[in-house]
């Protein structure tokens, strides 16, 4: 059904879930195929332990230019690999850990992924819907770029904590904001996940969906960033969206009403709702759009005139408190008759009340 113009029209975005989770589900068979059918150009996990034979003729764009695979390249991967697992604890050393919880934090994909992948998440990326929830899984979709072939991605977040929180003793929204800000795992059906990023949330373990071994030596040879513009909106939502974090406290109500992990789709008229209320949000925001990650923030809270008076505050505070404490009999003596005088004339010529001028006297003497 075509959407209502006019007032109160219907986002375009919104569709009956079932359709929705119709589309993914295919577009996750296709690309499963296409992987499988490209797995002889594929450098995978047995090619990656040594077992490459050269004459297969692969190439990369280590270095900056297209070239045939060499030897150097394998163990340059390697090396890569082995960087990125001990970042997310899935390795000690040169030794893999067996057991390693796996998860990301929402805010931790903000803070280690590209610049130019949270420009285009700011600039492009403004729509993010959830469809379904199973058992802490949920099923999002996002807006597609203006130069996309497609309308919507979609993007699955699997919150690690759900079953926990459940049964944690707090109050629904309590349980909820705990959930979101605990680990999680992703996918996303774009390209850029695809190529670029699915291999890196596999071997880190923050991989959710089909796994993938095989070794972006096209792409992303050089393992920089983790996700792509789609999960950057959806973790910059969950980590300061108030409007998801209603929808989360509704998944910790009906996970705890019915102790069932039965897919719970969000009917057309809720994602409308979800829309209007996260536009509602976005005006009253005073963070503006822009997705940063903690070190920008804390920037740009240092650049700040408010910050800056009060780091200025503090260190006339505490030069003043050392001086208290090294000169105690000069700073810490009581104030004279004559200075009262002098104070209270002082405040009178400049239009203090009576009131002021008592309360001001009271912490001289206090000083």
């Amino acid at each position: 059904m075509a959407a209502k113009k006019g007032a109160g029209a219907r986002d375009p975005l919104v569709v009956a879930a079932n359709k929705l989770t119709a589309e993914a589900r295919k577009r996750y068979e296709a690309d499963r195929a296409r992987r499988i059918g490209d797995q002889s150009s594929i450098l995978s996990a047995d090619d990656m332990a040594g077992l490459y034979d050269h004459k297969r003729g692969l190439f990369t764009t280590l270095g900056g230019e297209f070239r045939p695979l060499t030897v150097d390249d394998l163990i340059a991967f390697r090396a890569a690999v082995h960087d990125i697992q001990r970042r997310h604890g899935q390795r000690k050393g040169n030794v893999p850990v067996s057991g390693a919880s796996g998860g990301i934090l929402a805010k931790q994909v903000i803070n280690l992924s590209a610049p130019d992948d949270r420009a285009r998440a700011t600039r492009e990326i403004h729509r993010i819907i959830p469809v379904s929830n199973s058992g802490g899984v949920v099923h999002i979709q996002t807006n597609a770029s203006a130069k996309s072939n497609v309308a919507r991605h979609h993007v699955y977040v699997q919150f690690l904590d759900y079953d926990m929180v459940l049964a944690d003793g707090n109050n629904a929204l309590e349980a909820a904001r705990r959930m979101l800000a605990g680990k999680l795992k992703f996918d996303c059906d774009c390209g850029r996940h695809t190529y670029w990023y699915r291999y890196i949330a596999s071997i880190g373990n923050f991989n959710y969906g089909r796994p993938e071994d095989g070794f972006p030596r096209i792409r992303n040879p050089t393992m920089k960033g983790i996700a792509c513009k789609h999960v950057i909106r959806v973790m910059a939502t969950i980590t300061a969206g108030a409007t998801f974090n209603l929808y989360a406290k509704s998944m910790i109500e009906r996970g705890r009403r019915t102790l069932s992990n039965k897919k719970s789709m969000v009917t057309v008229a809720e994602q409308q709702k979800f829309v209007e209320q996260a536009l509602r949000d976005a005006q009253k925001s005073k963070r503006g759009s822009v997705i940063r990650t903690a070190e920008e923030k804390k920037a740009q809270r240092q650049a700040q005139p408010s910050y800056q008076r009060q780091q200025e505050a503090r260190r006339v505070k505490a030069a003043n408190d050392k001086l208290r404490a090294s000169k105690p009999d000069k700073v810490n003596r009581k104030v004279s008759a004559v200075q009262h005088q002098a104070l209270t004339a002082a405040m009178k010529a400049q239009g203090f009340s009576a009131k002021q001028i008592a309360a001001a006297l009271s912490a001289v003497e206090r000083t």
